[in-house]
């Protein structure tokens, strides 16, 4: 109860942190408010875990954080099996005319730029959601609930899907936003939920997505197929929206531009799953995570 009653507070005082520097960083940053609250949250939650838990070398090797000889190899798999799944969804798309190709014209310096910012962008937020989502929630279920590992993978991937949506209310934020509204954003993500009926298809693509990202945590012991299947997908859903454009609005079986909220790509991410289950060995280096 201690340790819980800790975590609430510390929780608490990044919530109101994040609601004072907020509205710092919007005059410098080219980011919507929320965004950018959303985002302090998070870092301020791994900063408040890396500092007041006390991570060795056997914690590491627990998250499947510890850099081994197989590390890049989990990374460049994860990284393009994302980008195969999802070429796969486009293509399909594609070909059945629900959507069509285009070759946008830019110099080669827009073109090196954008790749260059998807590709970091994929990169960073592979590592910051796998960290939090399969490195501490996943590891920490599975500990709290005795090894039973399904039960925890279904939560976590729930949790995972749901969150995305927490911001989907809108409030009315103001153009020069300021502490209070920051802290109006602290209560009124949960209203988001009154709204399921607008995001439940692109949850269910997510909660697919969490679980494989965690069949592919679990199976190898290693945080890094998972941070490479994420940033893949990432990298890949950042360039689409140039190459792939949709004729209408989205519908049950394709979905749309968003890619996973139809049953098209549903299908095909419960396929990588199966896919990375059956593909991907236990990390040979490592040890005690031997599956």
């Amino acid at each position: 109860m201690k340790g819980f009653l800790r975590f609430l507070v510390i929780f608490g005082s990044v919530l109101l942190l994040s609601a004072f520097l907020a509205p710092i960083l919007y005059d410098f940053l080219p980011f919507k408010f929320e965004k950018i609250f959303n985002r302090l949250v998070m870092i301020g939650t791994l900063l408040a875990i890396v500092i007041f838990v006390r991570i060795k070398k056997e914690t590491l090797i627990r998250l499947g954080l510890i850099w081994r000889d197989t590390s890049p190899g989990f990374l460049t798999f994860g990284f393009f099996a994302g980008i195969l799944t999802l070429s796969l969804t486009s293509a399909i798309n594609i070909l059945s005319g629900n959507a069509y190709f285009v070759i946008p014209e830019f110099a080669v310096s827009e073109w090196i730029g954008k790749i260059s910012l998807a590709l970091f962008t994929g990169l960073l937020i592979g590592v910051i959601e796998e960290f939090f989502f399969r490195g501490f929630i996943f590891r920490e279920l599975e500990r709290i609930l005795k090894g039973r590992v399904l039960i925890a993978i279904l939560i976590t991937s729930v949790f995972y899907s749901v969150i995305h949506f927490i911001g989907m209310k809108k409030l009315l934020i103001g153009p020069d936003p300021g502490f209070l509204d920051g802290l109006k954003l602290i209560g009124a993500p949960f209203l988001s939920f009154l709204d399921w009926p607008r995001f439940w298809p692109e949850a269910v693509g997510l909660f697919f997505f969490g679980l494989a990202l965690n069949a592919a945590v679990f199976k190898t012991g290693s945080l890094y197929p998972a941070i490479g299947l994420h940033a893949g997908c990432v990298f890949f859903i950042r360039l689409d929206d140039l190459f792939v454009k949709f004729q209408g609005e989205r519908t049950f079986l394709w979905g749309s531009k968003v890619v996973y909220d139809g049953l098209l790509g549903w299908l095909l991410l419960v396929c990588l799953t199966v896919f990375l289950y059956k593909t991907l060995k236990p990390d040979s280096d490592a040890s005690g995570v031997v599956r």
